[in-house]
């Protein structure tokens, strides 16, 4: 009985350091334009490794994308850069259906300059979204990954209409 009764502390304690995925959310989309919602988004995922669940690394991976965005030096820069890719492509390929990684990953490959090379999954992760947004449950994804698509110029006005319906 103390045996359970210890595991199940342990077990508590540990799931309260894995950050919820609804904060993560409201804080990527925050870290787009505010500084201070990227540096609670890193600090938030600190607890994150490789092996933890994938659409955990792949925000991580966002995470280290932002850093990127609003680091002064270019190494560190690079540096944030090149592990947010690693992050979001393992993430990936470990669960290439998930649709809030793809999102992830479209968003910022849509918003990233071309000379950094990173924007071979637009198309397929357009196409993955515009077939998939229709059939997710949670609302405030589907809402999410729909407008971003409607703004992002990247679909046509045919996909858009459907997108709208």
């Amino acid at each position: 009985m103390r045996i359970l009764l210890c595991l199940l502390i342990i077990g508590n304690s540990k799931s309260k350091d894995v950050p919820e995925l609804s904060m993560l959310r409201k804080l990527y989309y925050r870290a787009v334009v505010e500084s201070s919602a990227s540096a609670l988004l890193s600090k938030e995922l600190k607890v994150v490794g490789p092996n933890s669940a994938p659409i955990l690394v792949c925000y991580k991976g966002a995470a280290f994308m932002m850093e990127a965005k609003y680091a002064f030096n270019p190494i560190t820069k690079l540096s944030r850069f090149s592990k947010g890719k690693t992050a979001i492509e393992q993430a990936i390929a470990r669960e290439p259906g998930n649709m809030e990684m793809r999102f992830i990953r479209f968003s910022i490959q849509t918003n990233l300059p071309g000379f950094l090379g990173y924007h071979g999954n637009i198309a397929s992760d357009k196409q993955k979204l515009l077939a998939g947004v229709g059939s997710l449950t949670d609302k405030v994804l589907k809402d999410n990954i729909t407008a971003y698509l409607i703004a992002s110029k990247k679909c046509t006005s045919e996909e858009i209409k459907k997108l709208q319906q």
